[in-house]
């Protein structure tokens, strides 16, 4: 039987996988969402506009992390996140039955921008939660190893949407996707929604002190934006989390969702690119785990830093080989820099939870890691489209995500001569 501490952790990281399947499914249908909700002038335009959208889901992040976060850290981590898998499972719902640009003209694509603002809004708070949450229901000496199995989580909600979106192209002609099939993806999602609100009904909570009496909402309202502002007099400790959080995030999201749909349409199909990206997330998952264990054998600081100067090392090379090597050039790309970017993302839940104080926990990671999520790495792919593909700049996606390793090698550098690991 499993210690109720090691299953209250793992029950939040299955949690965290259903909504990000939910979050994960628009950015590989992204490319027929472009053609069902934009108009058709210009291709290249198709794409930029879809992955706006994608985008926008990570803009409105950091407003969920303003309301969620707080709410997570008043009236419990268990109540917070149940309520963002219903909101998310709500919205991929909606969509799943939006009329096309087609039938209804600009409306579509209005609604669909809202309803990915709105799964952004949830996953504002759900993904520093399920890794709070974690962290803290894990037992002493396990808080890393718990908390990279609860951000394992969402990566294995991001294989499940990378592999649906695989099984999808096998079965279904391009056609038969952009006419109906992009739809059962969203309706898919708001079944396992369903799945995760039952399962986090029944998690026990770990935060001690919890508002249990009923309260109005203008009283809410003032409770949360006292919370905001002793937030924000943090700030240090919130550019600290960007600049941890930044670099590995925009390389995720470059190689293994901008590139999935620049090597299908040159060299390469989207079942195929879509299949690569699918394996190779699926070997990264251990090692995430792997990164949150090492965080507690050899210190949060210390892996971390390790792998942000490997994944410093790798990005130009890997970048340039996915952009200019065709199938082949994406596998191999991607089964290298998957490598420190996993390690990072198994380490910077408990790295990053040690920052800030139990009773503004929730609030802290929550807001700086959306930020910075939202700022940089959500618009990635849109940034990086541009650059290749309007602007036909070469070597600009590799320098662009270089940069983003300089604040973090600082930061860690700074933590490694003040801090403890």
């Amino acid at each position: 039987m499993i210690p109720k501490r090691y299953s209250a952790a793992i029950a939040g990281a299955l949690g965290n996988t259903l909504e990000w399947f939910d979050f994960a499914v628009y950015g590989y249908f992204a490319t027929s969402l472009g053609k069902v909700f934009f108009p058709s002038t210009d291709p290249v335009l198709q794409t930029v506009a879809s992955f706006g959208v994608f985008a926008i889901g990570y803009l409105a992040r950091p407003i969920g992390s303003l309301v969620l976060g707080p709410v997570g850290d008043l009236w419990g981590r268990r109540k917070m996140m149940t309520l963002s898998i219903v909101i998310m499972g709500l919205a991929s719902f909606v969509v799943a039955l939006l009329p096309t640009y087609a039938q209804v003209g600009a409306i579509a694509a209005y609604a669909l921008m809202l309803l990915r603002m709105t799964q952004g809004f949830s996953v504002g708070g759900e993904y520093t939660g399920s890794m709070v949450y974690a962290t803290e229901a894990s037992p002493q000496g396990k808080e890393g190893l718990m908390s990279g199995i609860a951000h394992a989580g969402a990566m294995l909600g991001f294989f499940l949407g990378s592999l649906l979106a695989a099984v999808t192209a096998f079965f279904f002609t391009e056609s038969e996707i952009e006419a109906w099939a992009w739809r059962l993806p969203f309706l898919l999602g708001a079944l396992v929604a369903i799945a995760g609100w039952r399962l986090r009904l029944h998690m026990p909570e770990t935060l001690d002190e919890v508002i249990e009496h009923r309260i109005d909402f203008r009283e809410v309202i003032s409770i949360i934006a006292q919370r905001l502002k002793a937030t924000f007099k943090a700030w240090r400790v919130l550019v600290k989390i960007a600049a941890l959080v930044s670099f590995s995030n925009v390389l995720f999201y470059v190689q293994f969702v901008y590139f999935v749909d620049y090597v299908s349409k040159h060299g390469g199909s989207m079942q195929s690119a879509n299949t690569v990206a699918t394996i190779v997330q699926m070997l990264g998952v251990p090692l995430i785990v792997l990164g949150g264990w090492l965080a507690d054998k050899i210190g949060r600081v210390q892996i971390t830093t390790y792998a942000t100067w490997a994944g410093a090392i790798l990005v130009m090379p890997c970048v340039l080989a996915a952009q200019m090597g065709g199938l082949m050039g994406l596998a191999i790309s991607q089964a290298l820099i998957v490598i420190p970017v996993m390690l990072l993302f198994g380490a910077q839940g408990v790295l990053i939870s040690r920052l800030v104080k139990p009773e503004e926990r929730c609030s802290v990671f929550a807001i700086g890691y959306s930020l910075s999520v939202a700022l940089f790495a959500g618009t990635a792919p849109l940034m990086v489209s541009w650059l290749l593909e309007v602007k036909q700049w070469t070597w600009a996606p590799a320098i662009y995500c270089f940069v983003f390793a300089l604040p973090a090698i600082y930061v860690l550098h700074k933590m490694r001569a003040t801090e403890a690991t």
